[in-house]
């Protein structure tokens, strides 16, 4: 915030006392005093219905000439004091306020009792009230009042906007400092307009006739900045990850003081390009086994809207779908390398083509409505199915498996148990089991025996916990059940 205290040392020296006004306010806002542009010195709050903040107050009334901004503060004025900005004198509510933002010791020292209003936007021709009160001492107090024309860019509430791609001349010789490293400043602003992160250099590379010193900050409070001296010779660049919608404010000052003239380039690299199915309007259909490949899950975008009986507002993911035809079963799907957010939910859908707020979420114990790796579902036969899958972290694999079932008269009578099992599993069958392959939820085999048996048992031991894949061949035809490893 601007601290342009030392103005206040003026009134102790007589040659610029035509730059003073002594004068008391009006007690109302209609009796408020014509003010200029200045310092105004030992303004007195009168005590005319008592007490702290019981209405006294002491008003002015300031009109400038042409379109801009004014600053307003008390700031070493000796008294604690609150300010208030008004548009008439029938005004439900001020326009601007302030209270206990800086100092009021003449050295600085003390609480930040004084108070003051930084880049108040004004009109030309039009009538301003200014309202002093909060009156918890009777010590008058001095307090200025500045102007700066429309597009003079020097705080950061009349920060200029910059663009991508674009530069901009500017200046510090007609500035006054704020922090920083004791220089003037000039501001910018650069508002993110995209949806993505993304990589934006702001550079003073290209033109500069001084020592320019660069600080960014996330808000007009001037907290945290990021800094930077001396990146190109003796000019200055920073390259930052911009979030969506984030306003960056750009402060360009120069080092010890150093004035001058600079050229200030946006370069914004182009974002990342959100997945092909990012929308559910671009939904994969997926076949009963499929792997997506290092999707780039981080990079999604809102969907907008949400199902019935699941809010997903905030997990951007990805879209896959299916037709649940006969012979389907147990559908599973799972974020293969979880970074960040993550969620996989199975909702459903009467067509093929539903809006987000048409979908409802499957029913079941293994598809919880909140985040998570993995889920799965017991599909119908006619219904449509939608998977979202997040993971906001990074890319990733999205696996998603059925077990199909089979209508064949050769597995009426195939079972095998237990299931879950932590070890042996029984296979048994009327007809002869040739052969069972086991594989994992990523597709690979990881057990593969040859039968020629109606009865066998499988060892499970030797596996990692988890969702199998278990098909069995009879009679050179294949049927899929699912196998838990407790």
């Amino acid at each position: 915030m601007k601290k342009t205290y030392n103005l206040f040392l003026l009134i102790l020296i007589s040659s610029f006392t035509i730059y003073t006004q002594a004068q008391n306010g009006g007690d109302t806002c209609d009796s408020a005093v014509v003010v200029l542009e200045g310092i105004v010195s030992q303004t007195q709050i009168n005590d005319v219905s008592g007490g702290a903040n019981g209405g006294d107050a002491a008003w002015f009334v300031y009109t400038p000439s042409e379109n801009g901004t004014i600053n307003v503060n008390s700031c070493l004025g000796g008294s604690d004091t609150r300010v208030s900005i008004w548009n008439n004198c029938s005004d439900a509510a001020a326009l601007a306020d302030d209270d206990d933002s800086c100092p009021f010791a003449a050295d600085g020292s003390g609480n930040a009792y004084a108070s003051e209003i930084i880049g108040f936007t004004v009109t030309a021709n039009q009538s301003y009230y200014i309202q002093w009160d909060d009156r918890w001492d009777e010590n008058p107090f001095n307090w200025e009042l500045s102007f700066d024309p429309e597009g003079f860019n020097d705080n950061c509430q009349t920060a200029l906007d910059i663009l991508c791609g674009g530069s901009i001349e500017g200046t510090t010789i007609d500035k006054t400092d704020t922090n920083g490293v004791n220089g003037p400043d000039a501001f910018y602003k650069f508002i993110e307009t995209s949806p993505l992160p993304r990589d934006v250099a702001f550079s003073l590379c290209t033109a500069f006739d001084y020592d320019p010193y660069m600080r960014i900050y996330t808000s007009c409070d001037l907290d945290n900045p990021i800094e930077n001296d001396d990146a190109c010779d003796l000019g200055s660049e920073i390259t930052l990850t911009t979030l969506p919608g984030t306003t960056y404010y750009i402060a360009i000052e120069g080092y010890n003081g150093d004035t001058g003239n600079f050229t200030l380039t946006v370069d914004c690299a182009s974002p990342p390009e959100p997945p092909v199915n990012d929308l559910i309007a671009n939904a994969i259909n997926i076949p009963g086994v499929y792997t997506d490949e290092n999707v780039n899950t981080q990079f999604a975008t809102e969907e907008g809207g949400n199902p019935t009986n699941c809010t997903i507002d905030g997990f951007n993911g990805v879209w896959y779908y299916f037709l649940c035809t006969p012979g389907m079963g147990l559908t599973d799907a799972s974020i293969v390398s979880p970074s960040g957010v993550n969620s996989v939910i199975f909702f459903e859908a009467n067509t093929p083509t539903p809006n987000v707020t048409e979908l409802i979420r499957v029913e079941d114990a293994q598809n919880p409505c909140f985040t998570g790796t993995n889920s799965s579902i017991e599909p119908e036969i006619g219904k449509y199915y939608f998977l979202l899958a997040t993971n906001s972290g990074g890319a990733t694999d999205i696996t998603i498996s059925q077990i199909l079932g089979v209508e064949n008269t050769v597995f009426e009578n195939f079972t095998y148990f237990p299931n879950p099992s932590s070890g042996i599993v029984t296979l048994k069958n009327n007809t002869s089991i040739e052969k069972v392959v086991l594989r994992n939820i990523l597709g690979a085999v990881v057990l593969e025996s040859t039968i020629n048996a109606t009865q066998a048992s499988i060892d499970l031991q030797s596996l990692a916990r988890g969702s199998y894949i278990l098909s069995v061949i009879v009679d050179g035809q294949s049927a899929q059940y699912q196998l838990i490893k407790q």
